[in-house]
Protein backbone atom coordinates (compact mmCIF):
# COMPACT_ATOMS: atom_id res chain seq x y z
CA UNK A 1 0.00 0.00 0.00
CA UNK A 2 1.36 3.40 -0.97
CA UNK A 3 1.70 6.04 1.75
CA UNK A 4 -1.18 8.06 0.29
CA UNK A 5 -3.45 5.05 0.57
CA UNK A 6 -2.27 4.44 4.11
CA UNK A 7 -2.95 8.06 5.04
CA UNK A 8 -6.46 7.75 3.57
CA UNK A 9 -7.12 4.71 5.79
CA UNK A 10 -5.76 6.59 8.82
CA UNK A 11 -8.14 9.47 8.12
CA UNK A 12 -11.07 7.09 7.60
CA UNK A 13 -10.49 5.17 10.85
CA UNK A 14 -9.97 8.43 12.75
CA UNK A 15 -13.27 9.79 11.42
CA UNK A 16 -15.02 6.57 12.44
CA UNK A 17 -13.71 7.05 15.98
CA UNK A 18 -14.97 10.65 16.07
CA UNK A 19 -18.36 9.57 14.70
CA UNK A 20 -18.77 6.79 17.29
CA UNK A 21 -17.55 8.63 20.39
CA UNK A 22 -21.09 9.05 21.69
CA UNK A 23 -21.92 5.34 21.36
CA UNK A 24 -21.74 3.32 24.56
CA UNK A 25 -19.71 0.51 23.01
CA UNK A 26 -16.40 -0.02 24.78
CA UNK A 27 -14.92 -2.39 22.18
CA UNK A 28 -15.67 0.08 19.40
CA UNK A 29 -13.95 2.86 21.33
CA UNK A 30 -10.87 0.70 21.91
CA UNK A 31 -10.60 -0.45 18.29
CA UNK A 32 -11.04 2.90 16.57
CA UNK A 33 -9.00 4.88 19.05
CA UNK A 34 -5.99 2.58 18.78
CA UNK A 35 -6.26 1.51 15.12
CA UNK A 36 -5.42 4.96 13.67
CA UNK A 37 -2.30 5.03 15.87
CA UNK A 38 -1.26 1.54 14.73
CA UNK A 39 -1.55 2.76 11.14
CA UNK A 40 0.37 5.97 11.92
CA UNK A 41 3.18 3.85 13.38
CA UNK A 42 3.13 1.81 10.16
CA UNK A 43 3.39 5.08 8.19
CA UNK A 44 6.43 6.11 10.24
CA UNK A 45 8.09 2.74 9.65
CA UNK A 46 7.46 2.97 5.90
CA UNK A 47 8.76 6.54 5.61
CA UNK A 48 12.31 7.04 4.41
CA UNK A 49 14.75 8.43 6.93
CA UNK A 50 17.90 9.09 4.95
CA UNK A 51 20.48 11.87 5.04
CA UNK A 52 21.86 13.78 8.03
CA UNK A 53 20.09 12.57 11.16
CA UNK A 54 17.31 11.01 9.06
CA UNK A 55 17.49 7.46 10.35
CA UNK A 56 17.77 8.60 13.97
CA UNK A 57 14.80 10.95 13.47
CA UNK A 58 12.63 8.12 12.10
CA UNK A 59 13.56 5.76 14.93
CA UNK A 60 12.99 8.35 17.65
CA UNK A 61 9.64 9.42 16.19
CA UNK A 62 8.68 5.74 15.97
CA UNK A 63 9.55 5.26 19.65
CA UNK A 64 7.50 8.33 20.55
CA UNK A 65 4.50 6.94 18.66
CA UNK A 66 4.80 3.58 20.48
CA UNK A 67 4.72 5.28 23.89
CA UNK A 68 1.83 7.42 22.68
CA UNK A 69 -0.31 4.41 21.80
CA UNK A 70 0.63 2.99 25.20
CA UNK A 71 -0.70 6.19 26.75
CA UNK A 72 -3.87 5.89 24.67
CA UNK A 73 -4.50 2.37 25.96
CA UNK A 74 -3.88 3.38 29.59
CA UNK A 75 -6.23 6.36 29.33
CA UNK A 76 -8.98 4.05 28.10
CA UNK A 77 -8.89 2.27 31.47
CA UNK A 78 -11.45 3.66 33.93
CA UNK A 79 -9.73 4.59 37.19
CA UNK A 80 -7.63 7.68 37.98
CA UNK A 81 -4.42 5.71 38.78
CA UNK A 82 -4.34 4.73 35.10
CA UNK A 83 -4.45 8.41 34.17
CA UNK A 84 -1.07 8.94 35.86
CA UNK A 85 0.43 5.95 34.05
CA UNK A 86 -1.01 7.18 30.77
CA UNK A 87 0.41 10.63 31.45
CA UNK A 88 3.80 9.05 32.12
CA UNK A 89 3.70 7.06 28.88
CA UNK A 90 2.90 10.19 26.87
CA UNK A 91 5.63 12.08 28.73
CA UNK A 92 8.24 9.51 27.67
CA UNK A 93 6.86 9.73 24.13
CA UNK A 94 7.35 13.50 24.14
CA UNK A 95 10.94 13.08 25.32
CA UNK A 96 11.54 10.86 22.27
CA UNK A 97 9.97 13.55 20.09
CA UNK A 98 12.25 16.19 21.62
CA UNK A 99 15.27 13.99 20.91
CA UNK A 100 14.05 13.46 17.35
CA UNK A 101 13.56 17.18 16.70
CA UNK A 102 17.03 17.87 18.12
CA UNK A 103 18.61 15.63 15.47
CA UNK A 104 17.39 18.11 12.86
CA UNK A 105 18.19 21.47 14.39
CA UNK A 106 21.47 20.40 16.00
CA UNK A 107 22.86 18.63 12.92
CA UNK A 108 25.77 20.64 11.44
CA UNK A 109 25.07 22.42 8.17
CA UNK A 110 26.75 21.43 4.93
CA UNK A 111 28.38 24.82 4.30
CA UNK A 112 29.97 27.44 6.59
CA UNK A 113 27.74 30.21 5.25
CA UNK A 114 24.65 28.17 5.97
CA UNK A 115 25.89 27.55 9.52
CA UNK A 116 26.19 31.27 10.31
CA UNK A 117 22.80 32.05 8.81
CA UNK A 118 21.11 29.19 10.62
CA UNK A 119 22.61 30.26 13.94
CA UNK A 120 21.32 33.81 13.57
CA UNK A 121 17.87 32.72 12.45
CA UNK A 122 17.78 29.95 15.02
CA UNK A 123 18.53 32.32 17.90
CA UNK A 124 15.74 34.71 16.89
CA UNK A 125 13.22 31.92 16.32
CA UNK A 126 14.21 30.04 19.47
CA UNK A 127 14.06 33.12 21.71
CA UNK A 128 10.67 34.27 20.41
CA UNK A 129 9.14 30.79 20.48
CA UNK A 130 10.58 30.12 23.92
CA UNK A 131 9.03 33.26 25.41
CA UNK A 132 5.63 32.46 23.91
CA UNK A 133 5.63 28.83 25.03
CA UNK A 134 6.83 29.68 28.54
CA UNK A 135 4.10 32.33 28.88
CA UNK A 136 1.46 29.87 27.69
CA UNK A 137 2.73 27.10 29.98
CA UNK A 138 2.80 29.37 33.03
CA UNK A 139 -0.70 30.64 32.32
CA UNK A 140 -2.15 27.15 31.90
CA UNK A 141 -0.12 25.78 34.80
CA UNK A 142 -1.39 28.48 37.12
CA UNK A 143 -4.99 27.79 36.14
CA UNK A 144 -4.62 24.04 36.56
CA UNK A 145 -2.85 24.47 39.92
CA UNK A 146 -5.81 26.33 41.38
CA UNK A 147 -8.31 23.74 40.19
CA UNK A 148 -6.25 20.67 41.11
CA UNK A 149 -5.32 21.86 44.60
CA UNK A 150 -8.93 22.81 45.32
CA UNK A 151 -9.88 19.13 44.98
CA UNK A 152 -8.17 16.94 47.59
CA UNK A 153 -8.85 13.80 45.57
CA UNK A 154 -6.75 15.21 42.70
CA UNK A 155 -4.12 17.22 44.56
CA UNK A 156 -1.57 14.42 44.09
CA UNK A 157 -1.70 15.01 40.34
CA UNK A 158 -0.26 18.50 40.61
CA UNK A 159 3.43 17.61 40.22
CA UNK A 160 2.93 15.07 37.38
CA UNK A 161 0.77 17.56 35.49
CA UNK A 162 3.32 20.36 35.86
CA UNK A 163 6.17 18.11 34.71
CA UNK A 164 4.06 17.11 31.72
CA UNK A 165 3.34 20.74 30.82
CA UNK A 166 7.07 21.50 30.89
CA UNK A 167 7.93 18.50 28.70
CA UNK A 168 5.24 19.10 26.09
CA UNK A 169 6.28 22.76 26.00
CA UNK A 170 9.85 21.62 25.29
CA UNK A 171 8.50 19.36 22.55
CA UNK A 172 6.67 22.27 20.94
CA UNK A 173 9.75 24.49 21.14
CA UNK A 174 12.05 21.84 19.68
CA UNK A 175 9.60 21.28 16.81
CA UNK A 176 9.63 25.00 16.02
CA UNK A 177 13.42 24.91 16.01
CA UNK A 178 13.38 22.32 13.19
CA UNK A 179 11.60 24.88 10.96
CA UNK A 180 9.67 22.00 9.44
CA UNK A 181 6.02 22.90 8.90
CA UNK A 182 4.68 19.38 9.44
CA UNK A 183 6.55 18.95 12.73
CA UNK A 184 5.61 22.43 13.97
CA UNK A 185 1.89 22.16 13.21
CA UNK A 186 1.82 18.63 14.61
CA UNK A 187 3.48 19.67 17.87
CA UNK A 188 1.21 22.70 18.32
CA UNK A 189 -1.89 20.57 17.66
CA UNK A 190 -0.61 18.10 20.26
CA UNK A 191 -0.30 20.94 22.77
CA UNK A 192 -3.84 22.09 21.91
CA UNK A 193 -5.24 18.56 22.30
CA UNK A 194 -3.63 18.06 25.71
CA UNK A 195 -4.67 21.53 26.86
CA UNK A 196 -8.31 20.79 26.04
CA UNK A 197 -8.08 17.40 27.75
CA UNK A 198 -6.55 18.90 30.91
CA UNK A 199 -8.99 21.83 31.00
CA UNK A 200 -11.92 19.43 30.61
CA UNK A 201 -10.61 17.19 33.40
CA UNK A 202 -9.44 19.76 35.95
CA UNK A 203 -11.17 23.08 35.26
CA UNK A 204 -14.54 22.70 33.57
CA UNK A 205 -16.46 21.03 30.80
CA UNK A 206 -15.43 21.96 27.27
CA UNK A 207 -18.22 21.66 24.66
CA UNK A 208 -17.69 18.67 22.29
CA UNK A 209 -14.40 18.05 24.11
CA UNK A 210 -14.10 14.46 22.86
CA UNK A 211 -14.20 15.50 19.22
CA UNK A 212 -11.83 18.43 19.77
CA UNK A 213 -9.33 16.35 21.75
CA UNK A 214 -9.23 13.38 19.39
CA UNK A 215 -9.35 15.31 16.10
CA UNK A 216 -6.39 17.48 17.10
CA UNK A 217 -4.60 14.46 18.56
CA UNK A 218 -4.90 12.28 15.46
CA UNK A 219 -3.93 15.20 13.23
CA UNK A 220 -0.91 15.93 15.44
CA UNK A 221 0.40 12.37 15.36
CA UNK A 222 -0.20 12.05 11.61
CA UNK A 223 1.70 15.27 10.89
CA UNK A 224 4.58 14.36 13.17
CA UNK A 225 4.89 10.95 11.50
CA UNK A 226 4.65 12.59 8.06
CA UNK A 227 7.47 14.96 8.99
CA UNK A 228 9.89 12.03 8.68
CA UNK A 229 9.66 12.17 4.89
CA UNK A 230 8.56 15.80 4.61
CA UNK A 231 11.54 17.11 6.53
CA UNK A 232 13.98 15.15 4.40
CA UNK A 233 12.67 16.71 1.17
CA UNK A 234 12.91 20.18 2.66
CA UNK A 235 16.45 19.54 3.95
CA UNK A 236 17.68 18.37 0.55
CA UNK A 237 16.24 21.44 -1.18
CA UNK A 238 17.82 23.75 1.40
CA UNK A 239 21.22 22.11 0.96
CA UNK A 240 20.94 22.32 -2.83
CA UNK A 241 20.18 26.05 -2.59
CA UNK A 242 23.03 26.60 -0.15
CA UNK A 243 25.40 24.62 -2.37
CA UNK A 244 24.42 26.64 -5.44
CA UNK A 245 24.93 29.92 -3.59
CA UNK A 246 28.26 28.73 -2.21
CA UNK A 247 29.50 27.63 -5.62
CA UNK A 248 28.34 30.91 -7.14
CA UNK A 249 30.39 32.88 -4.67
CA UNK A 250 33.45 30.78 -5.40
Amino acid sequence: MENRGLIAVILATGLIHLATLSLDMEWLNWVFKLLPMVLIIALAIRSKGTGRGGVAYRRLIGAGLVFSIGGDALLLLPDDPWFVFGLGSFLVGHLFYVAAMATRWLTPAAHPGETATRKQEGFAIGFTAGIMIIAYSLTMGSRFHGSIMADESQSGLWIPVMVYIAVIGAMGWSAIMTRNVLAIVGALLFMASDSILAWNKFVGDVPVSGILIMSTYFAAQLLIASSIAGGETKRIRREESASAAHNGIN
